[in-house]
C-alpha cells in the first residue's frame, strides 16, 4: 500500500471517528441548555468586574483573604466538589500547573463546596493536591455566581475578573499563560492596585452583579407535588453533607428543590430524575 493511500485512509477513519462520537453523545437537555446559557452570559458581564472580597479558613489553619493578596499575585480560584466527576479529572492539571510556576505570582485556591471536612481532606490527600483549599459554607459561591463545578476565577493584578469558566481544564497553560504573562508584566510596570483601592471598591462591590436566591425566601415559596417530596425526601445532598436534599439549605439543595417544583419531568423514574439532577451540577471538560 503506497503512502498517498494509508494518508487517506487514516483521514477517512478520522472523520468516520468524529461522526461517530457526533451521532453517538447524547443531546443536552432543554434544562442543560438553559443552565448553560444563564452561565455564558455572566461570564461576559462578570469579566472586567471587581473581584468580591471574602475571607476563607485554609486546611492547614491559616486564613486567605482576597484583598491581602490583590494587587501582589494573579489570584485563581478553583470551585470544586468531591462528588464532582470533572473536579477530580482537572485536579493533576492544576496541579502541574501550580508545580510549575512556584516562583510565579501566581496563588491558585481551592475552594470546596459545604462539604464535611474528612470528606474534602481525604479528597486532598487522595489527589496529592499541592496548593492551599478551604470550604466554603455557601457565601463566597453566590459572591462569585456559581452554580455548578467546577467553576474557575482568574483575578487580575488590578483586582478584577479577568478568567470565568466552568468545566474541568484541560490545559492550564491555555487557560492561564496569556493572563499570567500579561499580569506579570502590569506589576513590573507598577500598574497594580493597591490594597486601599481595591478595599474600597469591594465594599462597593460586594459580589459579582447576579440576582441570586435567598435560600430561606425560596424554601417558603417552593411548592413539591408528591413526587417531588418523594425525590428530595431519598435524594443525598450534593453538597457532602449528611442530609437528604429535603433537609439541607445549601445552595445547591435549593435549586434543586426550585427545579422539581417548577420543571416537567414527564414519566421519569425517580432516580433516573435524580441522576440528571446530580448532573446538572457538574460539568465536564471546557
Amino acid at each position: 500500500m503506497t503512502r498517498p493511500v494509508l494518508n487517506s485512509l487514516i483521514v477517512l477513519s478520522a472523520v468516520l471517528l468524529g461522526v461517530l462520537h457526533y451521532k453517538l453523545k447524547p443531546s443536552p437537555t432543554t434544562n442543560e441548555v438553559r443552565d448553560q446559557a444563564s452561565t455564558m452570559i455572566g461570564y461576559t458581564e462578570w469579566r472586567g468586574q471587581i473581584a468580591p472580597d471574602f475571607e476563607l479558613k485554609l486546611s492547614d489553619g491559616s486564613t486567605f483573604r482576597v484583598s491581602e493578596n490583590v494587587g501582589k499575585k494573579i489570584i485563581v480560584l478553583n470551585f470544586f466538589a468531591t462528588w464532582c466527576g470533572p473536579c477530580r479529572a482537572e485536579m493533576p492539571e492544576l496541579n502541574r500547573y501550580v508545580d510549575d510556576h512556584k516562583s510565579a505570582d501566581f496563588l491558585l485556591v481551592g475552594i470546596d463546596s459545604e462539604e464535611q471536612p474528612d470528606r474534602v481532606q481525604d479528597f486532598l490527600q487522595e489527589l496529592n493536591v499541592e496548593f492551599p483549599a478551604g470550604i466554603d459554607k455557601g457565601p463566597i459561591q453566590r459572591q462569585y455566581g456559581v452554580s455548578s463545578f467546577p467553576t474557575t476565577v482568574l483575578i487580575g493584578v488590578d483586582g478584577k475578573v479577568q478568567f470565568y469558566e466552568t468545566g474541568s481544564l484541560a490545559n492550564a497553560n491555555v487557560a492561564f499563560d496569556k493572563l499570567l504573562q500579561e499580569n506579570q508584566n502590569q506589576i513590573k510596570q507598577g500598574h497594580q492596585i493597591s490594597q486601599a483601592d481595591y478595599v474600597r471598591e469591594a465594599q462597593l462591590h460586594p459580589s459579582l452583579p447576579v440576582n441570586q436566591p435567598n435560600p430561606r425566601t425560596e424554601e417558603e415559596t417552593v411548592k413539591l407535588d408528591e413526587r417531588g417530596k418523594r425525590i428530595v425526601a431519598k435524594m443525598d445532598c450534593p453538597c457532602g453533607c449528611d442530609d437528604k436534599v429535603q433537609k439541607c439549605t445549601c445552595n445547591t439543595s435549593s435549586k434543586i428543590k426550585k427545579a422539581l417544583a417548577s420543571e416537567d419531568f414527564k414519566d421519569q423514574s425517580d432516580d433516573a430524575i435524580i441522576k440528571g439532577l446530580n448532573k446538572r451540577f457538574c460539568k465536564g471538560d471546557m
